[in-house]
């Protein structure tokens, strides 16, 4: 299960990356259309607008697997301190709860999709599912990430 979770992983990463350099080059078209060209294509805000979105929630799936999110680390570092055990139930306890909030988001990105299913984005005229795909497939990836954790820290405690 660790080689599908680091193969997922490496992929989002590419995806996440592909996402940047697409979003820096539609940038840099736009800055030098309006300063060089004198006209801008009507695409580039756009696709650059829903590139950011999805390197964005995309790299924030990935910072679940290595629990880079933001956080407050007060009370679990004076657990570790005091009493490792509860430390470990306790980050066991976060887990289940990102999982948890994570599997509700995926349902209501779903619910989003299928409700944006016939509108249309302003300028490219794009069914706007096609950019809200990310919602559900980020947050259902940020679940499969916790449940890796919470997988790897039972087994991790088992021994």
């Amino acid at each position: 299960m660790q080689h599908f979770v680091n193969g997922i992983e490496r992929v989002l990463r590419g995806v996440a990356g592909v996402c940047l350099a697409c979003l820096t080059a539609l940038v840099l078209l736009q800055v030098a259309g309006r300063y060089i060209g004198g006209g801008v294509p009507v695409f580039a805000e756009e696709v650059a607008r829903y590139a950011m979105v999805w390197m964005a929630l995309i790299a924030a799936a990935v910072g679940v697997r290595e629990a880079s999110h933001i956080r407050i680390d007060f009370i679990p570092d004076v657990l570790q301190a005091f009493a490792p055990a509860a430390r470990r139930w306790l980050d066991a306890l976060l887990d289940l709860i990102s999982l948890t909030l994570f599997g509700v988001l995926c349902g209501y990105g779903v619910d989003l999709v299928q409700f944006s299913a016939g509108q249309t984005s302003s300028g490219l005229q794009w069914p706007l599912s096609y950019p809200y795909a990310v919602l559900p497939a980020a947050f259902a990836f940020a679940a499969l990430f916790a449940a890796a954790r919470l997988f790897t820290r039972h087994k991790q405690e088992a021994r």
